[in-house]
Order: structure tokens, then C-alpha cells, then sequence
């Protein structure tokens, strides 16, 4: 029985080390963007969401804006990530801060994919060019009244308002 535990043990080990490897190679194929906490704290206040509400993160890594939407404001909140090393550093940040709540969810699938219709208020910290693909999803999936707040970037065709938090641009879009 020892034997079959330290094989199980092992393989383990194997397994979040391929996944940290592969994690690596696609961080040089697209780079990772991060909201600082103190620019992400007063983020979340813009997003003013009721208990009922629901909002999502589009490449959430580390779930720092899921952890901090959900303890400022109790609703609903919901990540999309596919590196298999920041869903298991999230996991177990869940399984520390929060195991039985079921309004903190990360969701290892990619946002293109996602249906985005139930979200109130949507956040992205990425690249220009993800976002000219995304203007055009939010356009067709999110439903009236829905906001979108971007980090440093703004969207393509839309006009926002726009926030200066710590020198940083912050923008926010009603659909």
C-alpha cells in the first residue's frame, strides 16, 4: 500500500510539473498581463454590483479581481483561465480562503468560448488585440445595461468614460 501512495505521490509531482512547463512556453507566446492590488482595489469600487449581480474576469490568473469583487460587494463571481498553473494556485487559494462557496468560481475555458450573457460587469486586463476580438462578442452576448471595464487598454470602436487610477487608464463601457 505505501508503495501505490508514493507512486500516486509521485505522479502528482510529474503532473504540476509538465503543467508549469507548459504554462511557461505560453507565457512566452502571449504575455501575462496583471491588475496590481492597489490599482485592482479601487478597480472594483467602479463596478458598484448589487448582491444579485454577477460579474466575470476574462483572463482572471491569479483571481485577484474575482477574490476582491466577491468580498466587496457578496455577489456572484466568476473567472476564465486556461494557464494550469495559475488554476491550481487559485484552487488552492479557494480551498484556504473560501471551500464552500459556491459564488467564487474560476472556469478553465477560454473566454472566446464563454457565454457572457449573465454577467452584469465584465473586467479585462489584456492585450489590444484581444480586445478588438472581444468588442465583438460583448456586442452580441452582453445583455443592456451590462458594463465592461478594461486595464490599460481601451476597446477599438466604443467610446468610455475613462479613469486615472495610480497614473494608470482605466476604462469603462455600458453595452
Amino acid at each position: 500500500m505505501p508503495n501505490g501512495l508514493a507512486l500516486a505521490v509521485i505522479l502528482l509531482v510529474i503532473m504540476l510539473f509538465l503543467a508549469y512547463i507548459v504554462s511557461i512556453i505560453l507565457n512566452f507566446l502571449t504575455p501575462f498581463y496583471s491588475t496590481p492590488k492597489k490599482v485592482a482595489k479601487r478597480i472594483v469600487d467602479l463596478f458598484e454590483l448589487s448582491k444579485d449581480d454577477s460579474f466575470a474576469d476574462l483572463g482572471s490568473g491569479d483571481g485577484r479581481m474575482i477574490f476582491m469583487t466577491y468580498n466587496r460587494y457578496k455577489c456572484k463571481s466568476v473567472g476564465y483561465e486556461i494557464s494550469p498553473v495559475l488554476l491550481v494556485y487559485f484552487k488552492i487559494r479557494k480551498a484556504l480562503t473560501n471551500p464552500m462557496n459556491r459564488k467564487i468560481e474560476l472556469k478553465e475555458e477560454s473566454f472566446f468560448t464563454a457565454d457572457l450573457s449573465n454577467y452584469n460587469v465584465v473586467y479585462c486586463c489584456l492585450p489590444q488585440d484581444l480586445l478588438v476580438l472581444l468588442e465583438k462578442k460583448f456586442t452580441h452576448e452582453l445583455k443592456k445595461g451590462s458594463k465592461v471595464f478594461t486595464y490599460r487598454n481601451q476597446l477599438p470602436n466604443r467610446n468610455g468614460k475613462k479613469f486615472l487610477i495610480e497614473d494608470k487608464e482605466v476604462y469603462q463601457y455600458t453595452f
